[in-house]
């Protein structure tokens, strides 16, 4: 109850609900105790809406903002499909903008997985690129599930409202004019309502919910896509199926924070419908002229987006490795 109260007392006071939602004064009050009795060298706070709770503090504070919300925000609006979504949008990036502004002068040095942004708010105070990593096992990943082997993949979050809106548009415009004997299957936990009616409308949709081993049935498929069009940041499910070694297909919004990954050398960058559909039918029907996809992705991986190459970098910004 306190955090919809929270949520109505930010609209009131033109604060982000981002903000205001995830504020309680008696989590502030025991941060501040802590660090006052506790002999505390610095603190870290997570994303932007725990930002508030290192107000008035007098140790080195980083920001972890991991993306800009408020960059997200407004890059989606024109995209997302949910009424609500779009009014969230609308209302908070205004708000957003301006206090990722505010904190981002105030901390010591704040850091993002996308280099873009990194760059842009640069500008505002100090701040540090440290893009994701994966888990290192993914690199050596074998099993398979040959049932699933003239499927497609989508791999997310499905309670995510980026994921739900990028799953959506691709059945719509793409994947319900391929190849009939193609299938997808939609891999994440917490699908919504919407995601479910897919598979009870189309008997070549699967909708697995949580499973234990999500990649197995990523590693079984011919193809894994990303079809963003609203969100930000790093997509680490992207990052995840590259590890994997799998011809992957990934929109623009997906593949540009992917410092140093290549168009038509690490994945495949697609924007438009029509052009989705030619070249998931072309892999489908001629798989070894993308060979070089799958050759070339998993060393690239290896090489700049593992959780070893962002400890080192955490830590050489905070002063602890050189």
């Amino acid at each position: 109850m306190q955090t919809y109260f929270n949520a109505l007392k930010s609209l009131i006071i033109r604060e982000p609900i981002q903000i205001g939602y995830y504020y309680f004064s008696d989590v502030k009050e025991y941060i501040d105790q802590e660090i006052k009795n506790k002999n505390i060298d610095f603190a870290i706070s997570t994303l932007i809406r725990t930002s508030k709770y290192l107000e008035n503090i007098n140790i080195p504070k980083y920001l972890d903002m991991v993306d800009s919300i408020g960059l997200n925000y407004q890059r989606s609006q024109a995209n997302v499909k949910s009424i609500f979504w779009k009014l969230i949008y609308k209302l908070e990036t205004t708000l957003l903008l301006e206090y990722e502004k505010k904190y981002i002068h105030s901390f010591d040095n704040t850091f993002f997985v996308n280099k873009e942004e990194t760059e842009y708010w640069s500008q505002f105070g100090q701040t540090t690129w440290i893009p994701n990593g994966v888990n290192k096992m993914l690199f050596d990943y074998h099993n398979k599930n040959d049932k699933y082997k003239k499927h497609i993949a989508f791999f997310g979050n499905m309670l995510y409202q980026p994921n739900i809106d990028a799953v959506l548009w691709f059945v719509e415009n793409v994947f319900l004019k391929l190849d009939k004997r193609i299938s997808l299957v939609i891999v994440g936990q917490k699908p919504k309502k919407s995601i479910l009616n897919l598979a009870k409308e189309y008997e070549n949709i699967e909708v697995t919910g949580y499973v234990e081993d999500p990649y197995e049935y990523l590693n079984s498929t011919f193809l894994i896509v990303a079809p963003m069009r609203t969100g930000g940041g790093i997509q680490n499910k992207i990052l995840e199926c590259m590890a994997l070694g799998k011809v992957n297909i990934v929109s623009s919004l997906g593949a540009d924070p992917i410092d140093g990954a290549k168009n038509n050398e690490h994945f495949l960058v697609i924007d438009k419908a029509d052009q989705w559909i030619k070249t998931i039918n072309d892999i489908y029907n001629n798989p070894k002229n993308y060979k070089h996809l799958e050759k070339s992705v998993k060393p690239f991986t290896k090489e700049n987006f593992t959780w070893e190459n962002y400890e080192k970098k955490l830590l050489n910004m905070l002063g602890y490795y050189k």
